[in-house]
């Protein structure tokens, strides 16, 4: 019985050093991975906006967080970059799109994605989100859905596919 005891105790304090290092490691570097995320957020408004100089955050109507920022190009407003979070098959795909100021889509760009490596996770390619570019609202949606659609779906990934999609199409027009 007493040897019972003695290898609980030692299992309790082995367990908690793990979990006070990590609360510490996490504490130490919870402000670095977010000023890496907002980094990243802001080079992938780079790529899908290339024109614009800025980006101004529009607040959100309900006071939670920002989704919708304002391109600005040379002071004047040119277009808009939108956050959407839709669900895929895996999970939430966080993903960002860029919109003129005649409506048309500057760009899409996945920021992060649980879907299935190799099937799902084609989201993520040139390949494929290069097919917005330049989109109008009406043909934002898959050629497999509608004959009049502009966008083709990943083979075996149609669930990632149309997440995508119908998120960017629900979206246009004035943000979510």
């Amino acid at each position: 019985m007493k040897d019972i005891l003695k290898i609980a105790f030692i299992l309790f304090v082995v367990c908690g050093l793990a979990a006070g290092s990590l609360s510490f490691v996490n504490l130490a570097t919870k402000d670095r991975i977010a000023a890496f995320a907002k980094e990243e957020k802001i080079a992938a408004f780079q790529r899908i906006f290339p024109s614009a100089d800025s980006f101004t955050e529009r607040p959100a109507a309900d006071g939670g967080e920002v989704r919708d920022w304002d391109a600005v190009a040379g002071g004047a407003v040119v277009g808009s970059v939108h956050l959407l979070k839709p669900m895929g098959y895996s999970g939430a795909i966080q993903l960002v799109f860029g919109e003129d100021a005649s409506g048309a889509l500057t760009g899409v760009q996945v920021l992060s994605h649980t879907e299935t490596p190799g099937l799902g996770a084609k989201i993520t390619t040139a390949a494929w989100t290069d097919q917005f570019k330049g989109a109008t609202r009406d043909r934002v949606v898959l050629r497999k859905d509608d004959a009049a659609g502009a966008i083709d779906a990943i083979a075996a990934a149609t669930i990632s596919s149309r997440a995508v999609t119908r998120a960017v199409h629900d979206a246009m027009g004035g943000g979510n």
